[in-house]
């Protein structure tokens, strides 16, 4: 069964700095036994929602764009991407 959040994070275009980031934090949480940010546990659906929020505020250049939060979602799921199989 092909994994359906692998499939919809590999569509999404986003900057390379902010895949890196969140590749290396993603990786050092799985590391530590961790299966998610702090704060940031919930339906994967919400998160890729909050995610394209807040995708959408960095191309508008929106004052309350959050760098931090968008790599802390990235990370997510990202880990839920690579520990579970996720129907979306």
């Amino acid at each position: 069964m092909t994994n359906l959040l692998s499939t919809e994070l590999s569509n999404l275009r986003r900057p390379r700095l902010l895949m890196q980031a969140a590749n290396i934090g993603a990786t050092a949480l799985k590391k530590a036994g961790r299966k998610y940010p702090a704060g940031l546990k919930g339906p994967v659906a919400r998160l890729l929602s909050e995610e394209a929020e807040l995708d959408e505020k960095r191309r508008e250049g929106e004052a309350d764009y959050s760098p931090r939060r968008h790599v802390d979602l990235m990370m997510a799921l990202l880990l839920a991407a690579q520990t579970t199989q996720h129907v979306i």
